[in-house]
């Protein structure tokens, strides 16, 4: 009975082993992530984070996407991402296919951990759509990869290249600056102010 039991609480440890997916975060020349259009600077690892985002497959609307906790910054290379291969996605089991898309921003006071508060529809308007965005700096989503296989479990797949291969994304993104509330209160009061005297007149 006990061999029974030590049996079965290893094959349970086994497959736990095997529940979260693999996937290689990192981009190549092709997939260039740019702040307002040129490269992000080269030699300031740390300056920018990225986090990937997953949610079912096919999904359209980036904001019910969620972290997966893998994430990276800025390498000493312009526009490229430090995020490793082999990184494990929590949430994201080994053969599972699923959408996924990448967040960016600069760490200005932001952090280098991803808050979900940030894809809230908001002020900062992206390709993928309205988005909050972090308080500081500069923020930006990627297009969605609507079909994705998170890599090894048992049927030994492949890590999932996150960028390129015929799943990942094809482009890079665009980071864009995040308008800053007191910039936000002063247009309001801009645009209110223009409306009253439009109404005396």
């Amino acid at each position: 009975m006990k061999k029974l039991a030590v049996i079965l609480c290893l094959s349970a440890f086994a497959t736990g082993a095997f529940a979260q997916g693999l996937v290689n975060f990192l981009n190549s020349a092709s997939t260039l992530i740019s702040s307002d259009g040129a490269a992000i600077p080269a030699g300031q690892p740390g300056a920018y984070y990225f986090a990937l985002l997953s949610a079912p497959r096919d999904s359209t609307d980036a904001h019910i996407f969620t972290s997966v906790g893998v994430g990276g910054t800025n390498q000493n290379v312009m526009g490229r991402i430090n995020g490793g291969t082999g990184r494990v996605a929590n949430g994201w089991a080994a053969g599972e296919t699923r959408a996924f898309l990448i967040v960016g921003w600069s760490l200005a006071g932001n952090g280098s951990a991803f808050d979900p508060a940030w894809m809230g529809p908001g002020n900062v308007v992206t390709p993928m759509g309205s988005f909050l965005g972090c308080p500081n700096g500069w923020f930006g989503v990627s297009s969605i990869a609507p079909v994705g296989v998170a890599g090894g479990g048992p049927q030994a797949l492949p890590n999932l290249n996150v960028f390129g291969g015929t799943q990942g994304l094809q482009t890079g993104f665009n980071l864009v600056p995040v308008p800053e509330p007191t910039s936000m209160a002063l247009a309001g009061l801009g645009a209110a102010a223009l409306l009253i005297f439009r109404r005396r007149k």
